[in-house]
């Protein structure tokens, strides 16, 4: 189909390709409804740009769980550069990641990744991956997906992050117009504002009422599409309805397994609905595809998804196609052969939620109760570890169920000890560890030494939460005995990485700083075998101790290679927690902005209790110093969580918030005279400031919050006044009263506004009506129009947007979006209003 009305968004897309030629990449989106002509644009630029950039084109298919990384196994092949090897050996994501990295250095390229909308969480991170790298490659990405998107497409959240990528670029493709639809008719008789009418101007429904100029005109995409095969013999129908079973490319090897001949593929092809693709074909548009699916004789489409199941073993295709087409097939045998072992690599490759989703197609069709156990047994862990606690903890209770049935006392007892890690997660510590007092009086009779090693390093974990540094001791000693035992050298490497992870908690938690390289260790070992529970738990222990023990300069460190290792193998779980520890790193910094948009994002997502530990605290703690409100629901779900775990490394933090709550309020709060925070270190200090008694000077801190209190416990006019600056600067109103009301109780004169509303009210500093341009510049508008967006001169825009670089403190415009939408100072709705 000849391109019309499309001049303006090839240029931008060759405009990209010809930087990327010079070395500087970029991401640019192209957008639109199906049939829109986002393909057929793409195509044009690929071949426009052959000759100075090769060309890659991977695809995202509406398989029932899509392929993990599809469109990076697409291009693998013509990649090179080691990326088809680890590929096929199911390597962790950052060593893959990293490799395609390294062969996209090589020579220019425009890499095309069409119908995002469809991809798996694995091509998302890879996408986000390659944009905050792309300024550096010699790279063209263009990502098509359809809009408009529904809100829970995964996609969604990615865009953000797609946007502020150095020289990002949108392609938003509208229908056409009554002149381009007169122009693709040509010499048709047909009306062509009829005709506009009909299709609504979508250039694929167009381009087939344009291949049939003697036909009637059809009411609808499906109408014209199969009036194009009405006239095909019923094998060559049978053949284009086996095809259209799958939404992938069908390559020659398949075609040939099909039995399908050149003769044949010649017939299909002169439909206009299947073009030639390499030594294969596809179907032009996903819209054709269904057509001709939907419209086979009712009932045929489980055995065309048998036949193409056969076809696809002989071609030895991956199991994540072999599980589509085995569940349409409903062939329970291939289901539960395919989907569990697409489980299994999608779950290696990192890709947890796909790999959720196969065993939850293998376990519709599991009966048999060991088969049934398993597969439970087996989901729960990938429940857990996508942040889905409540459905984990209800996949192993009925896996356990089972397992009691069959009289397994290893798996009862392994069951026990999952179920214990669950509870911890759940904040409910006196289940932790009924669950594993349990696992551990059943594995000690059981006789597996792997189980039993396995449990006591969780033992040894719980032990040292609860302060008992003796107990746990002891059982990582048992545990790493164990593990020297042991002739398997994976099973013996896991257990020993799950022995440093008890002792390395034990050691921090009992101060000892040399605990970190245990952690390390741990981890280390994680990756090494693949592991992602024991790769992430110790990043996740490691970067809450460094934060609650003050190592501030570490925990930048392992904070950020929690949150990389967590998002490379796609363990929300663990990101959820290190989000929320970040968020108290960053209210102890002073980036109370930071902290509060870490916290938020984590009690939006998830069912994980512990995660809410602390974004609960910090919320809590930025209410009380901003507001003081009489009602704290924030520290009253802290108090709850903390009184469940009472441990002693919670429990202190959360005393301390609900104190200084009551020190702000001035009104004491009698949860702190109960156990387990009557006890709770620390909390003099805030019951002498609640008094106003004197009490010993606070050494000097260089965190900005705890420097303003220690001026506080001063008390000098010029001490007070210091302290008043320093919370006013925090935005920390409700504090600044108390110190107002005190520097006026000292009779001191000339006291200080404090900052005005509309410039506290973002992290920036910036204006409301800078904020406005930001929201423009953001969405990529030029000076000139904002100017025109927000009815001011050209010179006022240029003022205010020298302006937000300034309070920002970067020097291009795409710094600033990028500073916009990772501070959350400004939102696209906002400029609208």
């Amino acid at each position: 189909m000849l391109l019309r009305e499309r001049e303006h968004a090839l240029d931008l897309l060759e405009t990209h390709a010809r930087s990327a030629v010079r070395g500087c990449g970029s991401v640019v989106l192209v957008t639109g409804e199906a049939g829109i002509g986002k393909t057929v644009l793409l195509r044009e630029l690929v071949e426009r740009t052959r000759s100075a950039a090769g060309s890659l084109w991977g695809m995202c298919d509406p398989l029932s769980t899509p392929r993990p990384l599809g469109p990076l196994r697409d291009v693998a092949r013509a990649l090179g550069g080691g990326v088809p090897e680890l590929l096929r050996a199911g390597a962790d994501q950052h060593e893959v990641f990293a490799t395609v990295v390294d062969a996209l250095r090589g020579r220019p390229r425009v890499f095309v990744v069409e119908d995002l909308h469809w991809a798996d969480e694995a091509t998302l991170d890879l996408v986000r991956f390659l944009a905050r790298r792309i300024e550096a490659l010699p790279l063209l990405l263009v990502l098509s997906f359809r809009e408009p998107l529904p809100p829970d497409n995964p996609l969604v959240p990615v865009l953000g992050d797609l946007v502020a990528s150095a020289g990002a670029g949108r392609v938003s493709l509208a229908p056409l117009s009554v002149e381009a639809v007169a122009a693709l008719l040509d010499r048709d008789e047909r009306d062509a504002a009829e005709v506009h009418r009909r299709t609504a101007g979508n250039p694929f429904f167009v381009s087939q009422i344009a291949a049939q100029p003697d036909s009637p005109l059809p009411g609808s995409v499906r109408d014209a599409v199969l009036a194009r095969i009405a006239g095909l013999a019923p094998f060559a129908r049978h053949c284009l309805e086996l095809l259209s079973c799958t939404p992938e490319p069908v390559g020659r090897e398949l075609l040939a397994a099909l039995d399908m001949t050149p003769t044949t593929v010649g017939v299909l092809c002169a439909t206009g609905l299947v073009d030639r693709r390499g030594h294969g074909v596809v179907f032009r548009h996903e819209i054709a595809r269904s057509a001709v699916l939907e419209a086979a004789a009712p009932g045929s489409e489980p055995a065309l998804h048998a036949a193409m199941t056969t076809a696809l073993e002989a071609v030895d295709a991956d199991l994540s196609v072999l599980a589509h087409h085995a569940a349409a097939a409903g062939d329970t045998a291939r289901i539960l052969r395919y989907a569990s072992a697409a489980a299994v690599e999608a779950s290696r490759s990192g890709a947890h939620r796909e790999s959720v989703s196969f065993f939850e197609t293998a376990l519709r069709v599991a009966e048999d109760p060991a088969t049934r156990a398993g597969l439970l047994e087996a989901v729960a862990d990938e429940y857990y570890l996508t942040d889905r606690l409540g459905s984990a903890i209800g996949a192993r209770e009925r896996a356990l169920e089972l397992r009691r049935g069959l009289d397994d006392a290893v798996a009862v007892g392994s069951g026990h000890s999952a179920l214990s890690n669950y509870a911890w997660y759940s904040a409910d510590r006196a289940a932790a560890e009924r669950h594993d007092e349990a696992a551990l009086e059943i594995l000690a009779a059981a006789g597996d030494r792997w189980a039993l090693g396995m449990t006591l390093a969780h033992h040894a974990f719980l032990a040292a939460q609860r302060g008992d540094v003796d107990e746990a001791q002891r059982s990582v000693e048992a545990a790493t005995r164990i593990a020297d035992e042991l002739d398997d050298s994976r099973g013996a490497a896991v257990l020993r990485g799950a022995a440093r992870l008890g002792r390395g908690v034990t050691r921090l938690a009992n101060g000892e700083v040399a605990g970190r390289e245990d952690l390390l260790a741990a981890a280390e070992a994680g990756l090494r075998h693949r592991d992602d529970d024991l790769t992430t738990t110790p990043m996740s222990n490691l970067c809450a101790f460094d934060v609650a023990q003050g190592r501030f300069a570490e925990a930048e460190v392992s904070v950020a290679r929690a949150l990389e290792v967590s998002e490379d193998r796609d363990t929300p779980i663990c990101s959820a927690w290190q989000r929320g520890v970040r968020a108290r790193l960053r209210l102890l910094q002073g980036r109370w902005a930071e902290a509060e948009r870490d916290a938020r994002t984590v009690l939006r997502s998830g069912d994980l209790p512990l995660s809410q530990l602390w974004p609960n605290l910090v919320l809590g703690l930025l209410l009380a110093r901003r507001e003081a409100p009489r009602h704290n629901p924030y520290l009253d779900e802290l108090w709850r969580l903390a009184s469940k775990l009472d441990t002693p490394g919670v429990v202190g933090p959360a005393a301390a918030a609900l104190a200084e709550n009551a020190w702000i309020t001035r009104t004491p709060d009698p949860r702190l005279d109960r156990p387990p925070f009557a006890e709770a270190p620390g909390l003099a200090v805030w019951t002498r400031r609640l008094t106003g008694e004197p009490g010993p000077a606070e050494p000097p801190s260089v965190l900005p919050y705890e420097r303003a209190l220690a001026l506080w416990d001063s008390g000098s006019g010029e001490d007070l006044l210091a302290a008043l600056a320093a919370v006013d600067e925090l935005g920390a109103k409700a504090v600044a009263d108390l110190v107002r009301a005190r520097l006026r109780e000292a009779g001191v004169s000339g006291i200080p506004r404090g900052r005005q509303p509309a410039t506290r009210a973002n992290p920036a500093g910036l204006t409301a009506r800078q904020l406005d341009v930001l929201a423009l510049l953001v969405d990529g508008l030029t000076n000139a129009d904002i100017a025109t967006r927000l009815v001011i001169s050209p010179r006022t825009a240029d003022h205010h947007v020298s302006a937000i670089l300034a309070k920002l403190e970067v020097h291009t415009r795409a710094e600033a979006a990028a500073a916009a939408v990772r501070l959350g100072v400004t939102t696209a709705s906002r400029a609208a209003g």
